[in-house]
């Protein structure tokens, strides 16, 4: 697989997003809570204390089984597992009332699957299952949480999680854009990751491990380098100063002008640090009691 473009993130730093929206009040009520009502059952439903967090990676073969699908039913197989995380609510609060008799609250630890995939160049995460510790729920909570409760929930969270999707992109750099579009979407044991290629005809081999920062970015050197040639190019003719001045005993004028950059070299250790030499001419005058001098400076690099 080639790259141009890699961008990584773990999964501390993917949670934050969540955790954002979790704490906000507005988005809290939206996303985090809810009403259910069925089955001569009727109550409310909230993801409290800790905020909500992903783990790259897969469900376990029980708590698959034991999950409930879109379908409302409990997934058959083995787990997946290519590109597959989930979101771990640390306390799902559940309030219910059953033929007007209230239930104890209960608040079991809940798992929500979802699988990183990639079509036609645009990144989404499609939700999977979703599962709770029933360990502590009699027949009726059990009955209420399966058949009301987790469906409600894989829905609202399937809209915050489906949200997510990354198209191809169309930057502009140096006067002239570029597509990139993404190649790869992988799930790591610590990180998300997505591979994207440019139309620079420039991408290369993929390195063999990723760095181990918690949100990381990598710029193979072929395409560090047209970029930067595309800069130097869109800058060429720039005037980088233009300023006159002037009182009853003197005047000044002051010109820049870039005429290229040259000899761009990119630094093999970081594809974002870049040094060239510049061209610049110089010309400037000034009038003092009205001698006049000047001084130019052209094609000469710095």
């Amino acid at each position: 697989m080639d790259f141009d473009v890699v961008l990584g993130i773990d999964s501390a730093s993917f949670s934050a997003g969540v955790d954002q929206l979790n704490k906000d009040p507005k988005s809290h009520d939206e996303f985090f809570k809810g009403e259910y009502e069925g089955n001569n059952a009727q109550g409310t439903w909230e993801v409290v204390d800790q905020s909500p967090a992903f783990e790259f990676r897969p469900p376990t073969a029980d708590k698959w089984q034991g999950s409930i699908g879109p379908d409302g039913r409990h997934p058959t197989g083995d787990p997946p597992t290519d590109n597959v995380f989930l979101l771990s609510i640390p306390s799902l609060r559940l309030d219910a009332t059953i033929g007007g008799q209230a239930l104890p609250e209960v608040s079991p630890a809940v798992e929500f699957y979802a699988r990183a995939v990639l079509d036609s160049g645009t990144a989404s995460l499609t939700p999977l299952a979703i599962w709770a510790d029933e360990s502590q729920l009699s027949a009726a909570e059990k009955a209420i949480v399966n058949g009301i409760v987790l469906p409600q929930v894989f829905q609202k969270l399937s809209t915050v999680l489906s949200g997510h999707a990354v198209p191809p992109q169309k930057i502009t750099f140096g006067g002239s854009t570029l597509e990139l579009t993404l190649a790869a979407v992988l799930v790591t044991d610590s990180h998300l990751v997505v591979v994207a290629t440019a139309d620079t005809s420039t991408a290369t081999t993929l390195p063999s491990a990723w760095p181990d920062q918690p949100v990381f970015a990598i710029v193979n050197h072929d395409f560090a380098q047209h970029l930067a040639a595309s800069a130097a190019e869109a800058h060429k003719g720039v005037t980088l100063l233009d300023e006159q001045s002037s009182n009853a005993a003197a005047s000044l004028s002051a010109k820049a002008v870039l005429n290229s950059v040259d000899d761009i070299a990119i630094n093999q250790g970081d594809a974002t640090s870049w040094s060239a030499a510049l061209d610049v001419s110089f010309d400037v005058s000034a009038s003092v009691l009205g001698a006049k001098c000047a001084l130019k400076k052209s094609s000469d690099s710095l």
